[in-house]
């Protein structure tokens, strides 16, 4: 089994919005309508056929490398453990399971280990195999956060309501994130440099937060009647999301070295600060509040959500801390809150280009939330019942989205080949995605 720098590495994966398969295939564009309610809830009352129906339900394709593929696979842990601790990789299976609708073609490796390189010419941070590492890239991410109160669903089910605007939806969410690599000062200064100081203590942090539960969200929207002077529709929607949380963990694992005289680093040894949560030993809970409005002008539309406009949660859960020799020295229970105003903001657009043969649909959005932006934009070609798809997006590293569709009465068929940026070791895997519709 090849070595973990860490089991934090398990914790250092920011979850994507789960997107349909015919918005990854455009570059992870979210196209207006009812389905980015949870984005805007005034797309809640928006009509459901003006840009197309954004696919139906995702083939899990993930399902095979998690049960076939050595690297991924923990199902030869108990059928054949001799391949099993030779090929399985604690990072291609967590990546594969963080993409459960996508069929990894080229998972990630992890890295056995991380080397510091002291010489005359400086230093230089390198993984097992030699391959450069730049500390400093991953310093600045440490603040990404599963503790915002705003849940994404990575299955959510409407409930019917039989009454025009009202929304109600459950779901279940898993979420990671706060991916941190962070040096201490002295250390941060002393790599720009080139050169360790003699007899100094330098320790390096490494973070990741995990989430999942349950959640409930109640909103309503509406089209405002005809504004004077306005050649366009007005929408407008808020809504309540709710979330009962099963299990939490929040986990720093701190790794402290002292160099001699030749400024040479000495053993290093590691201490753990945990925080968790899981049914039996606590619970989680909390609401937030979101605004957003949709204007249909000029041919387009555009979208504007705000959430998290306030929002609470409290965490009642058991924080253990053990030192360097791996003694507990605490294990108590601890509660967490937090409240206030926290916004993410997320605007969209699209536009129908009609064609002598077919048209075009160009989509784009923009996303804010706790300083990171996402971004997307992408293209549909229409001919009769084809698609042929396209995009480009940027959320946690950059994405590519290629796509093709087609409409069968009722029934669609949807293919999409898309990409991301590992976790820590920012390797770009390539993916395959597969949905099936039914849209009356």
């Amino acid at each position: 089994m090849k070595r973990p720098t860490t089991i934090l590495l398990a914790l250092l994966l920011s979850a994507a919005f789960a997107q349909g398969v015919r918005s990854t295939g455009m570059g992870g564009v979210v196209l207006p309508g009812p389905w980015a309610a949870s984005l805007n809830p005034a797309y809640g009352a928006y009509p459901a056929d003006r840009y197309g129906a954004d696919g139906g339900m995702a083939l899990p394709l993930g399902l095979i490398n998690l049960a076939l593929r050595p690297s991924t696979s923990p199902v030869y842990y108990f059928t054949d453990p001799a391949t099993f601790k030779a090929n399985f990789d604690l990072l291609a299976f967590y990546d594969q399971l963080s993409h459960p609708f996508e069929l990894l073609v080229n998972p990630p490796t992890s890295p056995d280990e991380i080397v510091f390189h002291v010489s005359a010419d400086g230093i230089q941070i390198t993984d097992g195999a030699g391959n450069p590492f730049d500390l400093t890239a991953y310093e600045s991410n440490g603040g990404g956060s599963v503790a915002g109160t705003t849940r994404n669903p990575l299955l959510q089910f409407n409930v019917p309501t039989g009454i025009p605007g009202l929304r109600l939806a459950t779901g279940v969410f898993f979420e990671t994130g706060g991916l941190g690599v962070n040096p201490d000062d002295q250390l941060l200064a002393d790599l720009a440099s080139g050169s360790l100081q003699a007899n100094t203590t330098y320790t390096l942090d490494l973070t990741g937060r995990a989430a999942g539960g349950l959640t409930l969200d109640l909103g309503y929207a509406t089209g405002l009647p005809p504004i004077p002077g306005l050649d366009g529709t007005l929408y407008l929607g808020a809504q309540v999301q709710g979330f009962y949380g099963l299990y939490y963990s929040d986990a720093t694992l701190t790794a402290s070295t002292t160099t001699d005289a030749n400024g040479v680093p000495g053993t290093v040894g590691y201490t753990t600060n945990v925080f968790y949560v899981y049914p039996g030993s606590g619970y989680g809970a909390g609401a937030k509040l979101d605004f957003g409005l949709v204007l249909d002008y000029a041919g387009g539309t555009y979208g504007l959500g705000l959430r998290n406009l306030y929002s609470f949660e409290t965490w009642s859960g058991q924080r253990r801390i053990t030192d360097a020799s791996g003694n507990v020295v605490n294990d108590t229970p601890e509660t967490v809150t937090r409240s206030g105003f926290a916004p993410k903001v997320y605007a969209n657009a699209a536009y129908v280009q009609p064609l002598e043969v077919g048209d075009v649909l160009y989509g784009a959005d923009l996303g804010y939330a706790g300083g990171g932006m996402s971004a997307h934009a992408g293209l549909e070609y229409r001919y009769e019942i084809f698609r042929l798809r396209g995009g480009l997006g940027y959320e946690n590293g950059f994405q590519v989205g290629l796509g093709a569709g087609a409409l069968f009465g009722p029934a669609s068929l949807d293919l999409a080949l898309t990409t991301h940026s590992a976790p820590f070791t920012g390797q770009t895997v390539f993916g395959l995605a597969a949905s099936l519709g039914l849209h009356f």
